[in-house]
């Protein structure tokens, strides 16, 4: 079985037991193997938050090469991602859509918050921690892996190509995927929409980079109730349906009155609601039976199609097999999977040995009877060689005997010749040689005749040929002959008068549509000659112009708007970069607050040219590697310029200063800035303080907050 990461004990899995080969009778993709073939369901433990670095690693939203190297490296838990088969990965969308892995825009954690948000759930938070979430929340999410056996997942996915899953660094940008682990995705893709809700299903991601091939599926467990809250009683008026009084009003109603209304019981609708527990099991025991139940489930609708077997259940194991069952890590799965390969493998080995033993031995024994019998024949000649010389010498002449008297017979019997008694060579030479002399005349006219019977042989040779060629026409005459019945010219004759009715009714609908099109285009010129309808096509034609104008318009204006955000981010760059030369010709050590606010923004301004994510340590990095670039150094040292360098990666690196909510102000500000015509800006005010970004006049911009301040510890 394929489990793909540890998990808690909790979760049922399945395994792959010996067994008899399987070929299942209703599989469109029936495979034999020596083990059971099983299915694996595995379900995380329960989740109360997702963060977004999780949703990037199950869509590979941003893994690079660098990336992959860096999950391999970490060898306690033995993975095998391979970055030459990244682009085999694929996701399942709404309406069972296959698409890339990481095509929808939207990343998973977004999603998810989407969702919540629909069916108006929000977690407990900490009281003591605000940024945290209460351990007493409730679960808000199910992370559910579909995968099966190791061998059945690789040849859906990858056929009879050669490949070596589990060597991450080997070069698989050759391969292909097949089709029949799409029809499996789609197929598990429905199972679960039927089971939770196709709404409710937040992502469904197929990873095939790495060692076994399985589908990431993440739902939200929602139920159906009943809305909260007391329900009053409405009061129809018995004449007049449209006026509908509250218990309150009819009460108020003069005694008299009362009676013109009838009571009408209203019901409570039904809400949709997160809940982890009505759907997964409020118990332990309850949760376990759901889990069974799904895996049975899965088994009679998508297992049984692809020749994956339901696992035992836990209730009818032994008790030494219920401690089989105990979970293991994937070094473990992965030291017993190499270990049944080998046992394989030495199996095939010791088969064929032993088959070529068998052999060998059976030409040996055969061997050693041909030594014994040659032996023993060696052995009379040298001990009895007066008995077998007369044995062989008597045999020879038996033999020349016989082949004389069969010679001899054969030659009067082609001869025709007859003959008294016992013939013999020489007799037999004799009474040839006689006849032979009394026919010499007729051996010469024989040889005379001899060129003529071959001409006559070439003669007859050519005639077979043509006979031949023409029993192959007049059979292929006949053949053609039977497929001509006698009701063909009939059918020739009907066929061409359903062809000329045929040609008749179009020529008329053809004169019908030419009539309807010439009365079209009167119709149509009367039409135009009205001013009305010229007025109204003059104005159409105008519309359509504006229309063309202002969307030429509004292009030149993003343009424009491009324009000045660049040169604003320009702008505060430059300011950066004239600030942190600034303090490089000093011999301080720290910046001061304008100085830490002109060079804070240049980095953020820099991010939002080259697209660096500031979020992250390398994103950082990248913006302040880009900062430092084309800066002049000039009056100053190696060393200044050395520590100048390492301060401003210090003060970048430090902490997290560079937060969604500050980036997003910013972004704001500059997106405010190319809006107007001014793009000059500088990250001083006109009181001398860097907490704002200004225009050029010094007034004050809007937009940015002032820059958190951070300790820095840095000496000379």
């Amino acid at each position: 079985m394929l489990r793909l990461r540890p998990r808690p004990a909790e979760t049922l899995l399945f395994t792959t037991l010996p067994a008899a080969s399987l070929e299942p009778n209703n599989s469109q993709y029936k495979m034999t193997y020596s083990n059971i073939l099983r299915a694996s369901i595995h379900v995380g433990s329960n989740k109360k938050a997702f963060s977004s670095q999780m949703g990037n690693e199950a869509e590979r939203r941003g893994w690079d090469e660098k990336r992959y190297r860096l999950r391999n490296a970490e060898t306690e838990k033995n993975n095998h991602y391979n970055y030459s088969r990244k682009h085999l990965n694929f996701e399942i969308a709404k309406g069972c859509k296959v698409m890339p892995l990481g095509s929808n825009p939207v990343p998973l954690n977004e999603r998810l918050q989407m969702r919540h948000d629909e069916l108006g759930f929000r977690p407990y938070m900490d009281a003591k921690h605000p940024s945290q979430i209460a351990k007493n929340s409730p679960n808000s999410l199910v992370n559910i892996i579909f995968g099966g056996d190791h061998e059945v997942m690789k040849e859906l996915a990858f056929g009879d190509q050669e490949i070596d899953t589990s060597d991450p660094y080997a070069d698989n940008s050759h391969i292909k995927l097949m089709p029949a682990i799409t029809d499996w995705a789609k197929d598990t893709y429905r199972f679960c929409c039927r089971l939770w809700g196709e709404e409710n299903i937040i992502g469904f991601d197929v990873h095939c980079d790495e060692t076994g091939v399985h589908a990431h599926v993440l739902t939200v467990p929602m139920e159906r109730v009943r809305e909260r809250g007391r329900i009053g009683s409405k009061y129809v008026h018995k004449n007049n349906l449209d006026k509908v009084l509250s218990t309150r009003e009819w009460k108020a109603l003069p005694k008299e009155e009362h009676a013109y209304y009838i009571k009408s019981e209203l019901t409570k609708d039904s809400v949709e609601r997160v809940s982890y527990a009505k759907v997964w099991g409020e118990t332990a025991k309850d949760k376990s039976k759901y889990l069974s139940d799904l895996h049975t489930k899965y088994y009679n609708e998508v297992g049984c199609k692809y020749g994956l077997q339901r696992g035992i259940p836990y209730d009818e194991l032994s008790p030494e097999e219920r401690r089989g069952r105990r979970h293991k890590n994937k070094v473990t799965l992965e030291a017993e999977r190499q270990a049944k390969l080998a046992i394989v493998e030495a199996k095939k080995l010791k088969a064929n040995i032993e088959a070529e033993t068998a052999i060998v031995t059976e030409q040996k024994e055969a061997a050693q009877k041909e030594l014994k019998t040659a032996q023993s024949g060696f052995l009379a000649k040298i001990f009895q060689p007066g008995k077998y010389k007369n044995e062989e010498a008597t045999r020879l002449k038996e033999s020349y005997n016989a082949g004389v008297k069969e010679a001899t017979n054969s030659f009067i019997k082609a001869t025709g010749l007859k003959w008294n008694g016992e013939p013999t060579a020489t007799s037999l030479g004799q009474r040839f040689r006689m006849i032979w002399d009394s026919n010499k005349s007729l051996s010469q006219e024989l040889k005379s005749k001899d060129s003529i019977i071959l001409e006559k042989d070439a003669k007859i040779k050519s005639l077979n040929a043509k006979v031949t060629t023409l029993t192959e026409e007049v059979n292929g005459l006949k053949y053609r002959l039977t497929l001509i019945d006698a009701d063909a010219v009939d059918r020739l004759q009907t066929a061409k008068n359903a062809e000329m009715v045929r040609a008749d009714k179009a020529e008329s609908e053809l004169s019908t549509l030419r009539s309807d099109y010439e009365r079209l285009s009167r119709k149509w010129n009367e039409i135009w000659n009205e001013p009305e309808y010229n007025e109204a096509a003059r104005k159409v034609k105008a519309r359509k112009e504006e229309e063309t104008r202002l969307a030429e318009e509004a292009k030149r204006e993003e343009q424009a708007r491009e324009n000045r955000r660049q040169t604003v981010l320009d702008s505060i760059v430059t300011n950066g970069k004239d600030s942190l030369r600034s303090f490089a010709l000093t011999d301080r050590i720290d910046f001061n607050e304008q100085e830490a606010k002109s060079i804070y923004y240049g980095i953020m301004a820099i991010a939002q040219k080259f697209g660096f994510d500031l979020c992250t340590k390398n994103g950082v990095s990248s913006a302040v590697r880009k900062l430092l670039e084309g800066l002049s150094w000039n009056g100053c040292t190696s060393f200044r310029m050395e520590c100048v360098t390492n301060w401003t990666k210090l003060f970048a690196e430090n902490d997290n200063m560079y937060d969604s909510h500050a980036i997003n102000n910013f972004i704001c500000f500059i997106d405010y800035m190319s809006c107007s015509s001014k793009t000059n800006v500088t990250t001083g005010g006109s009181n001398g303080c860097a907490d704002q970004l200004t225009n050029w006049d010094g007034t004050q911009k809007i937009g940015l907050e002032a820059l958190p301040k951070k300790k820095r510890g840095m000496s000379q």
